[in-house]
């Protein structure tokens, strides 16, 4: 089992803050977050982990000698969609975490998965999410809309089967997908959940948060200020 962490994206919705720092690197009590969610990994014995950089990519480098993690490159960060930066790990990918460097867990929620899995969470915000529809206990379909159900969170897990029909998925897409930046690698994703069988796990959201911006950094600091 490994794990690809994404956090190559420009974070340009948070303003001024990711002028000086990459949102993947912002602390979270003390600790910047990517470093919180390699200690998780490691926490559950994936020692195999890929971060996926690109925007502020020098800042990420002391993480090899840190924590022994191997770092790719996506040359198109500022152009293509987050596909693109999936692709850049694709060797790796089978019976694999893919994370969001964006993603906080103010406790560890991972644990080592049998079945391909999304992790979701249920939100308070009115901010439109990828609410995730399931049946008989497995994934069929997204909806984007405001509601409090469970919706997507940044954190999958593919089985080696899966993760074979994925790339197979991939490789018949054409350059368009990865030039539309409204898209993402859930995307594929989610166009498969009648070849591929996904389940869900639904974490309490008082433990996790995402980054994506102004709004959140707050959210974020209130659910921090609640754990100290």
């Amino acid at each position: 089992m490994n794990a690809i962490i994404l956090a190559a994206g420009l974070g340009s919705r948070l303003k001024d803050i990711t002028q000086k720092t990459h949102k993947a690197l912002l602390k979270v009590f003390d600790e910047p977050n990517i470093e919180r969610t390699i200690k998780f990994l490691k926490e559950i014995n994936v020692d195999e982990i890929c971060v996926v950089t690109g925007y502020k990519a020098e800042d990420f480098l002391y993480l090899e000698s840190k924590f022994g993690v191997k770092l790719l490159f996506n040359k198109n960060f500022a152009t293509q969609n987050n596909l693109s930066s999936f692709c850049v790990a694709l060797e790796f990918f089978g019976d694999s975490f893919i994370i969001d460097a964006d993603v906080v867990m103010l406790k560890n929620i991972l644990k080592q998965e049998k079945n391909s899995t999304l992790y979701t969470t249920i939100r308070n915000s009115p901010k439109k999410e990828w609410i995730l529809k399931t049946k008989n206990g497995f994934a069929n379909k997204i909806e984007i809309a405001s509601k409090k159900e469970p919706s997507l969170l940044g954190i999958s897990y593919f089985s080696k089967d899966d993760a074979l029909k994925i790339k197979e998925k991939i490789s018949t897409l054409k350059q368009e997908f990865f030039n539309d930046r409204k898209l993402y690698y859930d995307n594929v994703i989610a166009s498969m959940y009648d070849k591929i069988q996904i389940k869900q796990r639904i974490i309490n959201n008082s433990l996790v948060c995402e980054i994506d911006d102004l709004d959140d950094i707050k959210e974020l600091e209130e659910k921090m200020a609640r754990k100290i």
